[in-house]
């Protein structure tokens, strides 16, 4: 069937429809003007009686004769457009004229904000390079309540505190020694390890100052958990060590993870991760209680050196061998490449609260990957400055 055609019957449906409701209105009697005597009349007789004249029914067909007569004016344009593409104009006004202008309301509410512009034109790439000149650094943690990320510098060592919505920085502590990695307790200390002094140290943020608290040998990775203890992995010796805070108490929880594993994390449900810098770039999962360790999955040629959890059965980490950011499916070991171009990265830190996960290389950058972006297919890609 043609267009011509499909208008042709639109219009012809209208048109009877029309005729068929002006012979009703004039066949039917009673129909037309009605005098105010016979309204009274009526309104005084038993509401449930049928009415005879049936004037609410003759109001209605009043209504939809005009109804029909524009239907079938609207009808027609539509069969002109199809003929004529030029006269499109002419059939939107007909189409207005007939069913009226649409109304249109927007809330304060569905205005955009000034925030969510911002955002998502900063971070259109799905990542951004916060600062540079933050020296060899390795480990990093994120304080999502001040905004704030440590960087551990290991060449100068020294912490750096970085604001990541202005990228300034400034020396929180010094002096640390071989600084490996650093945790928060969020209530204004940080935990760090020094490598080669093989030491837990505490630094006070408020003031810079540290002090030792266990002599742990190798020591390199370090994760906090609620219940007071660090939990440090010994990179010569292939351990992993808890120890209690502040007082310094020692256990060892697992042996044979191999000479250069790396960082911990917990999973607050009696399970630590940790990975390996050197020798296979192998992801272990450690049974806090029965103090049992299997592989997850190995990254054949890279490492492991860092991993972060994001609460969903995902596990985050880097591969400072080829500059890379992994996801791994903690459930079967399925991984992902999800950023590329990240330089020697040894820093890694994950920001549940806010989305966003950070990266920082020897070569002194902290970067900045919006975690959703880094979930979708192909992750975010090579970052670039």
């Amino acid at each position: 069937m043609s267009f011509k055609n499909i208008f042709d019957n639109g219009g012809d449906e209208a048109g009877s429809a029309d005729k068929s409701a002006q012979a009703l209105n004039d066949d039917t009697p009673g129909a037309g003007d009605v005098s105010e005597a016979v309204r009274k009349l009526e309104s005084e007789r038993d509401p449930w009686l049928v009415r005879q004249t049936a004037h609410g029914a003759f109001d209605v067909m009043g209504f939809l004769g005009p109804l029909f007569q524009n239907a079938q004016g609207a009808a027609a344009a539509q069969r002109q457009v199809s003929e004529d593409p030029g006269s499109a104009s002419g059939m939107a006004s007909s189409t207005t004229k007939a069913f009226g202008p649409p109304k249109v309301s927007i809330s304060d509410e569905d205005m955009p904000r000034l925030e969510d512009l911002s955002k998502l034109i900063g971070d259109r790439r799905g990542y951004a390079l916060l600062t540079t000149g933050l020296g060899t650094s390795e480990g990093l943690a994120v304080d999502p309540s001040l905004n704030t990320v440590y960087v551990a510098d290991r060449g100068g060592q020294k912490l750096s505190a970085v604001k990541v919505d202005t990228g300034a920085q400034r020396v929180a502590a010094s002096t640390l020694g071989d600084i490996g990695d650093v945790r928060l307790d969020g209530q204004g200390t940080a935990y760090s390890t020094d490598y080669g002094g093989g030491r837990l140290l505490a630094v006070d943020l408020s003031s810079g100052s540290s002090r030792k608290i266990a002599d742990v040998s190798g020591a390199y990775g370090v994760a906090l958990d609620p219940a007071g203890k660090a939990y440090v992995a010994s990179w010569l010796h292939g351990q992993l060590i808890a120890v209690d805070l502040p007082g310094g108490q020692k256990q060892t929880i697992a042996t044979g993870l191999g000479q250069g594993i790396g960082g911990v994390a917990l999973d607050g449900r009696g399970k630590a991760y940790i990975g390996q810098k050197d020798n296979g770039g192998k992801l272990y999962e450690v049974d806090l209680a029965d103090r049992t360790h299997r592989v997850v999955t190995s990254l054949p040629g890279a490492s492991t050196i860092r991993v972060a959890l994001d609460g969903a059965g995902r596990a985050y980490t880097i591969d400072h061998v080829n500059g890379r950011l992994y996801e791994i499916t903690l459930a079967d070991g399925a991984q992902r490449v999800v950023a590329t171009g990240l330089g020697t990265c040894e820093g890694l830190a994950l920001d549940t609260v806010n989305g966003w996960i950070y990266v920082s290389n020897r070569e002194g950058q902290l970067w900045q990957i919006n975690h959703r972006a880094a979930q979708a297919m192909g992750g975010v890609g090579k970052v670039v400055a």
